[in-house]
């Protein structure tokens, strides 16, 4: 517990101190780097408070991330702060409504290219599809959890059309990402953090492009069942 509460009063004092000086200098120089250096900085400062320890392989997988979207599962509040450590490129996420709520914190995301989703909204959330589209074929990088939201029990979930529909109209390369070990260190629903270690396995990328939106079924299938065997083994 006393883990936890740690990291929880760090994470909201840092985003605050972060966005009001990472900002300014942001905007100063034209650029959302700096956003990224202080983001990641931030972020081991909370998984080294959570005794969080990564082991990552395959990561010559994003070497290039021009057009690449990355697909992780999902388990744990740890999984976004995990893959956060390892993308080597200054991504781009597609995130809640909610989230863009934040003060100060919202306006370095949409100066970094984060796009805003209201789900409720289907005209909103089609422009935010359309956004996501020419941003990739622009050579930026995107997180997207496929599933969309945590998994209760650890099992992985049914995964969204929303992501498979951006990755072929850009003709993307999506790289999936098996997290194992984060729901036993933090499952949804629960507070407390357990020191440990999480597993990352990069895996062989898919190429959306040399799909059909026609074939997409059998595309989220592929990514799918990359990620299901790299969990079970």
């Amino acid at each position: 517990m006393i883990r936890a509460l740690a990291v929880f009063t760090f994470i909201p004092a840092y985003m605050i101190l972060a966005s009001l000086l990472g900002y300014p200098i942001a905007r100063l120089v034209g650029s959302p780097t700096i956003l990224y250096v202080l983001g990641r900085f931030g972020i081991r400062i909370a998984l080294l408070l959570a005794g969080t320890r990564i082991m990552v392989e395959g990561e010559e997988h994003l070497k290039d991330t021009r057009n690449t979207i990355v697909m992780p599962n999902h388990q744990s509040l740890l999984d976004a702060p995990i893959v956060v450590t390892f993308i080597p490129s200054e991504f781009k996420v597609v995130a809640k409504t909610e989230i863009f709520r934040i003060p100060f914190f919202s306006s370095c995301l949409r100066f970094a290219g984060f796009i805003e989703v209201d789900r409720s909204n289907r005209e909103r959330a089609t422009w935010a599809i359309q956004k996501a589209v020419a941003s990739l074929k622009k050579g930026n990088c995107f997180l997207i959890f496929p599933e969309g939201t945590r998994s209760p029990t650890g099992a992985l979930g049914p995964f969204k059309k929303g992501a498979f529909h951006v990755a072929l109209d850009a003709g993307s390369r999506i790289v999936p990402v098996a997290l194992i070990g984060a729901r036993d260190l933090m499952p949804k629903g629960g507070f407390r953090i357990r020191k440990g270690v999480v597993r990352v396995r990069v895996l062989d990328p898919v190429d959306a492009g040399s799909y059909s939106y026609e074939d997409r079924e059998r595309l989220i299938a592929e990514v799918r069942q990359r990620i299901a065997d790299a969990l079970a083994n």
